[in-house]
């Protein structure tokens, strides 16, 4: 017996040194209707790449972060983890100076805990012009965008909205979004998925999972293209990336 008990033992440490070794983190997503399904993608990229991540949403269909800045359950759900990083958006035509008082005090709030920021860019309609993306985004001392409250705080923006817009010009048969042609389907559920894995974790999104409801293909293409959205130019983005 005492020789199975050996044996038992050592098989045990063999199996614990060989588990991968996953890194802790928590993500809280604060939105609304917007957010629905990516939280899925973004936990199945996260565990892909090896990190045991805790990833929850805060959302209310139509609410504006204006309206999350007082919400009770919010701010109860903020307060009750030292989460790593907070995801905040708006509603979907964007947020603007009328709005930027929410974001003001959700950040606050993140600070008080020791977490990020970040600001989830949303993304247009199907049917609308090209120009509702450059409003959606901003620039830097603007007075709508996420890009302007995103620059104002020191807070990265993830860029969701652009790689819709981008894969529009490169794929305009595309379909990104559901029947509704405002929410976004699987492929854009799980392109916002990998533009908010590469901006919080500052790294490539490239062979990590593929959702099994795109082809290989699209798969691929959209790693690609996340990639170059994000760390082109990850300045334009207020994103601090390690140099090589």
């Amino acid at each position: 017996m005492l020789g199975c008990g050996i044996l038992f033992a050592a098989i045990f440490c063999t199996m614990a040194v060989a588990t991968p070794a996953y890194s802790q983190d928590s993500i809280l997503i604060i939105g609304n209707s917007f957010t629905g399904g990516i939280k899925t993608n973004l936990r199945m990229l996260t565990r892909s790449a090896m990190r045991d991540t805790n990833v929850r949403v805060r959302a209310r269909r139509g609410a504006t972060l204006n309206d999350h800045s007082v919400a009770r359950s919010t701010l109860r759900t903020l307060r009750s983890t030292q989460w790593n990083h907070v995801v905040l958006q708006d509603q979907s035509d964007g947020i603007d100076e009328e709005r930027y008082p929410g974001a003001r005090a959700l950040d606050a709030e993140i600070e008080t805990i020791g977490g990020e920021t970040l600001f989830f860019m949303t993304w247009a309609d199907r049917d609308d012009e090209l120009d509702v993306y450059d409003r959606l985004r901003g620039v830097p001392d603007g007075e709508e965008g996420y890009v302007p409250i995103a620059f104002e705080l020191d807070a990265p923006v993830a860029p969701i909205g652009w790689a819709f817009r981008e894969l529009v010009l490169e794929a305009p048969e595309a379909e990104l979004w559901n029947t509704d042609g405002h929410h976004a389907g699987d492929r854009g559920r799980y392109l916002a998925a990998l533009v908010l894995y590469a901006v919080i974790y500052r790294e490539s999104p490239v062979g990590l999972w593929p959702s099994p409801k795109l082809t290989s293909e699209q798969v691929l293409h959209d790693q690609l293209l996340v990639e170059r959205v994000v760390f082109m130019n990850p300045s334009e983005w207020n994103l601090d990336v390690p140099a090589p």
